[in-house]
């Protein structure tokens, strides 16, 4: 007995040693996505004569590439609405030639069509009766005529949907692929920007969270801190107006003299410091302080529905948590900024706003979150991946409720 408990002892640890060496996620590959980062920063450094050429020929391909993207969003837009129109058509082409079918197979068995051409009391009443049926059966064959091409018309819509669909994919991912070229040079693209030095001491701030948390150098860190899934979202503040959208804003909306991508949506009227609540459960991955674009930030790691996304506050007044701090729907992490004496004309660090408002963003996957499946510590990866925050209203409406 004593002998197969040892056995089962040795396999037990063998196995716990084997999980380790292969864990998806360790405080030594946060280590080493630190050390890539501050590799990237002396790279950077030593490339900083890099042309204007250069620097106008990828901003080129970016603005190239996102309008091929607004023009195959406008043509799937449009594709939609024919085929809805044409759907509408097709049921009402149905119902008419329905209609004249039933006519038609009636007045053919009953004999009523040759009652009614033999009643005719004179010549011109039959030619007259006549031509009226003639009338009838040509309208008919002409109704499942165009019936029929509307149908073959809207299969073909349909086709070229699909494909309009793979185009956009496409042309997303060269966007996507544009926006990495551009490393940490974000600030003529987005409204909130990353230095790389605001991500290196994020890392840092992750990985002294990790060590204090006891975490070993090999232990996968979703095991040594687990987050809390969430079943669904709230919106972050209890009542706001969505005065600028998620994705590409022209000039007149974003008051800059080009266009940009706004990786989230700007919500105003939610008050002055007013508090901003956590919009899932989660853990606090990384905390910026007074960012020149974007002023104090904190990026909340998630899982909701199974899948994992980071979630960004940004132009906070203040901050009301810490790294590693585990979130659910009711902590509040900071409150609503942006305004006042934050603002670059009066003196502050907030160079990127015009008053107060939150910029809330989502992302799919793990910002800063090391080497596990869906990680990434790039800035414009987050941008890339971002997406149009869930439960939200959308442009230029208002909501008076987290719910």
């Amino acid at each position: 007995m004593k002998k197969l408990i040892k056995i089962i002892l040795i396999v037990s640890l063998s196995f716990w040693g084997l999980r380790n060496v292969y864990a998806d996620n360790t405080l030594r590959d946060l280590k080493n996505e630190l050390q890539g980062l501050v590799n990237k920063k002396a790279a950077n450094e030593a490339e900083k004569n890099q042309t204007q050429s250069e620097i106008n020929s990828t901003n080129a391909a970016i603005t190239t590439a996102h309008q091929e993207v607004e023009q195959a969003e406008t043509d799937i837009a449009l594709a939609k609405e024919k085929i809805e129109d044409s759907n509408q058509k097709i049921d009402s082409l149905k119902d008419q030639t329905s209609k004249l079918l039933v006519f038609y197979e009636i007045t053919m068995d009953d004999n009523s069509l040759t009652n009614y051409v033999g009643s005719a009391t004179t010549v011109t009443d039959l030619i007259m009766r006549g031509e009226a049926i003639s009338q009838v059966l040509d309208y008919n064959e002409k109704q499942l005529h165009g019936l029929e091409e509307l149908i073959l018309e809207n299969e073909q819509m349909q086709v070229d949907l699909a494909k309009k669909q793979e185009e956009l994919n496409a042309k997303i991912a060269v966007f996507q692929e544009n926006v990495k070229s551009l490393q940490n040079n974000l600030s003529s693209l987005v409204e909130v920007t990353l230095s790389i030095d605001d991500e290196i001491n994020a890392l840092k701030q992750r990985v002294d969270f990790y060590e204090k948390m006891g975490c070993e150098l090999d232990q996968d860190l979703d095991e040594c801190v687990r987050i809390k899934a969430t079943d669904s979202w709230l919106k972050p503040t209890t009542q706001g107006y969505i005065s600028s959208g998620f994705g590409w804003r022209s000039f007149i909306l974003n008051g800059a003299p080009y266009s940009d991508f706004h990786p989230g949506v700007d919500v105003a009227n939610a008050g002055a410091q007013a508090p901003v609540y956590s919009a899932s459960n989660g853990t606090v991955a990384a905390i910026i302080y007074r960012s020149s674009c974007g002023g104090n930030q904190v990026f909340v790691h998630s899982i909701v529905q199974g899948q994992k996304y980071t979630v960004h506050y940004a132009h906070l007044f203040s901050v009301n948590v810490n790294v590693g701090d585990m979130v659910t729907q009711d902590t509040i992490v900071g409150t609503v900024g942006g305004g006042g004496a934050t603002l670059r004309q009066n003196g502050g660090w907030d160079t990127c706003s015009t008053g107060w408002h939150l910029h809330f963003a989502v992302a799919n996957g793990y910002y800063l979150g090391g080497k596990c499946d869906g990680c990434y510590s790039d800035f414009n990866t987050f941008v890339s991946m971002s997406i149009e925050p869930p439960f939200m209203p959308k442009f230029g409406q208002a909501y008076y409720s987290r719910y």
